[in-house]
């Protein structure tokens, strides 16, 4: 086998060119997923069929490596089309001890995704509840003068509030501050009038 060469002889390698029986499925420490020529929807059905150990994309382009590691966090090694063999075979073996194996330019994008995420857990702390509050409605279209009327305010002190979420926050809008916390719309907290 190729890569027993390369790797050692401590691993155990087996190559399915057709689907594998369960047990050999459920028994593999790494799948290497040929992306070349196949399109980012067949890849998405074959990974969800795949039991949750790590997978490595081979042969693929970063834009569908991009699109695929978000949905699949079992997605631990991602080897572009381009990549020299040498990191290929150093990645297998990171991947095969447990490690991650990702191109320098997706590793800044994940990064950069992964401190935007704390600064905006961070942000959910820093708005107060009533913030919060008149902030989950306007994500829902409401406009000043209905969140006001729900929450027994008035306009200019609903204005004020999303003045102030929006200074917190760094969003230049109301509609970018509702999309930058979407995810953190349905606060469990609520305040009554």
């Amino acid at each position: 086998m190729f890569f027993r060469h390369f790797i050692g002889d401590h691993a155990r390698l087996n190559v399915a060119l057709s689907a594998p029986k369960k047990a050999v499925l459920e028994d593999t420490q790494l799948f290497l997923v040929d992306a070349g020529q196949r399109d980012t929807e067949a890849l998405t059905t074959l990974l969800g069929e795949l039991p949750s150990a790590p997978v490595a994309l081979v042969n693929i382009s970063p834009e569908q490596a991009e699109t695929l590691i978000d949905q699949y966090p079992n997605i631990r090694g991602v080897f572009y089309s381009h990549s020299t063999r040498e990191q290929l075979l150093n990645g297998i073996q990171v991947l095969l001890e447990g490690g991650d194996w990702l191109p320098r330019p997706l590793m800044e994008r994940l990064l950069g995704q992964w401190r935007r995420m704390r600064q905006l857990a961070e942000t959910k702390a820093a708005l107060t509840l009533r913030e919060r509050e008149i902030l989950s409605l306007a994500g829902k279209g409401l406009s000043n003068a209905e969140i006001a009327e729900r929450l027994c305010l008035s306009p200019h002190t609903i204005k004020s509030h999303i003045h102030n979420l929006l200074r917190k926050i760094g969003a230049s809008n109301r509609a970018e501050a509702a999309y930058m916390l979407r995810d953190r719309l349905d606060w469990a907290e609520s305040c009554h009038a």
